[in-house]
């Protein structure tokens, strides 16, 4: 199993599905990993909201395309960010 490096931002051009790591094709796992609320953090919330990491199931490298979720009970919705501001879908 690879070990988890760094993860790396990366935008999404008209599809995403390979790896621009190794150049596996048939697309990623997911990961969740919580953001802290703070200063210096663009999440202004009391809600826990999580990046949506994209993992490559062959060299199991990580990338954050920029998705935000919350996952605050039953109202649970996703978040699109732009730079440092956060607006709702």
């Amino acid at each position: 199993m690879p070990v988890l490096g760094e993860i790396k931002n990366l935008k999404i051009g008209d599809e995403l599905h390979a790896c621009p790591a190794c150049g596996y094709e048939y697309g990623f796992h997911t990961s969740f990993l919580t953001i802290q609320a703070g200063k210096g953090s663009p999440v202004k919330s009391t809600r826990d909201v999580c990046s949506v990491i994209l993992i490559c199931p062959e060299c199991g490298a990580r990338f954050d395309v920029g998705w935000r979720v919350s996952f605050s009970g039953l109202d649970a919705r996703v978040i699109r960010t732009t730079g440092t501001q956060l607006t709702t879908l």
